[in-house]
């Protein structure tokens, strides 16, 4: 009898301790962030990883910040259709690179970004993941990184 009752045990703690990774709202987490020092023409690539239960990613909203030390001096938020990044459709786990061009407009079909102002600055960027059903993830930010003025 103890040792049924051990084994029942067991079975509830480790049912319980395992997390399901994929739910409803969709999941992000940044990776990285390349390079960590940008001059104008630069490309930014930011890569992460997400997971959403029914495979139905729509859109990914990018955040930019601009710092003057730890002050936001600029912010924003462009969007990202879901289709153009290359992921197959009804994937529910996948790694993603979103890249964004810094202050040009050199390579047509890339997101560009504004330059700074007339100094150097840091800045940090954010994703978050909106599904088909509204559904929309936690916001997953990068590190800084160092932006040369134009």
């Amino acid at each position: 009898m103890k040792f049924l009752f051990a084994l029942i045990a067991c079975i509830v703690l480790m049912t319980a301790c395992v997390k399901n990774k994929f739910t409803t709202e969709p999941q992000i987490h940044i990776k990285s962030i390349t390079p960590n020092t940008v001059f104008s023409g630069d490309v930014i690539t930011v890569k992460s990883k997400y997971t959403d239960k029914e495979g139905d990613i729509d859109s990914v909203y990018v955040v930019y910040k601009w710092y003057n030390g730890n002050t936001v001096v600029r912010a924003d938020t462009f969007r990202y259709v879901f289709d153009g990044l290359g992921v197959p459709p009804q994937i529910t786990e996948a790694d993603l690179d979103v890249t964004f061009e810094y202050n040009t407009g050199n390579i047509p079909h890339m997101q560009s970004l504004p330059g700074v102002f007339a100094r150097d600055t840091t800045a940090s960027f954010g994703l978050i993941l909106i599904d088909k059903g509204a559904h929309r993830s936690s916001y997953s930010e990068s590190d800084k990184i160092r932006l040369k003025k134009p």
